[in-house]
């Protein structure tokens, strides 16, 4: 199903697949069906299901395993894994979510990553890249005319989060002992790693933009060279699939 080096990544609506909604609630373990019982509104419980459903229906195509069979490892920070591979990763915002699945004989614990966000003004968006970035990406972010903004904001929060979620820290990562390319225009690269942080080299890393939807902004980061990503026909077919960095 996966070529060698091809990340295959999916983009789905949540509400276009509203319709599976008990299809893919029948799939959840039951800590899965707690989990989603326990939002706060008919609208985030769905969602809830909607995406674990639609996560394990993916990672049973690409194993050839019954989907509601998977059964899920937990790292430290509460990252989701197959002890068997492949590794995987999910992210959403609101209804928008993607899912990125490494091919057949990459390492069962590949640091995989992926981040999608809507295209919008972020208030505040100087004070937070002042606050969380890198001193170098704050004043890559200065220099970018007022029209780019919200595009180059966006790329540097996306490619910072899949960086992060690749490793399977979350926000216990400090964003600023890491930067990113993130003027627009110019190739996604992660740009400087802080020795410290034990996660390699900046050159170590292959950091991708990924375009599922108008107006979203995406990125997929994975450890290592020779990955691209894939865009799979399963959910919405997409003429961009991604701009490799």
């Amino acid at each position: 199903m996966l070529r060698n080096g091809a990340i295959q990544v999916w983009y789905a609506d949540l509400g276009a697949l509203s319709g599976r909604l008990e299809g893919f609630r029948a799939l959840l373990s039951p800590d899965e069906a707690e989990r989603a019982a326990r939002f706060r509104t008919e609208t985030l419980r769905d969602r809830c299901v909607l995406r674990r459903g639609l996560l394990r229906h993916l990672l049973g195509r690409a194993t050839g395993r019954e989907p509601a069979g998977l059964s899920f490892a937990y790292g430290p920070q509460g990252k989701p894994f197959l002890p068997d591979g492949p590794a995987f990763n999910l992210a959403d915002c609101k209804d928008d979510v993607l899912v990125a699945i490494a091919p057949p004989g990459a390492p069962p614990a590949l640091p995989l990553g992926v981040d999608i966000e809507r295209l919008r003004t972020v208030p505040d968006a100087d004070g937070i890249a002042e606050r969380f970035f890198a001193p170098a990406e704050h004043a890559a972010f200065q220099a970018v005319p007022e029209a780019l903004r919200a595009q180059a904001f966006l790329n540097g929060w996306t490619r910072k989060e899949a960086v992060i979620k690749a490793n399977g820290a979350g926000l216990s990562m400090p964003l600023d002992r890491f930067a990113v390319e993130l003027t627009p225009r110019n190739p996604p690269r992660l740009l400087w790693m802080d020795p410290s942080l034990g996660e390699g080299m900046a050159e170590d890393w292959s950091l991708f933009d990924l375009k599922p939807a108008p107006d979203r902004v995406a990125a997929l980061a994975v450890r290592g060279a020779g990955w691209y990503p894939e865009l799979g026909p399963v959910l919405r077919p997409v003429a961009e699939a991604f701009s490799p960095g």
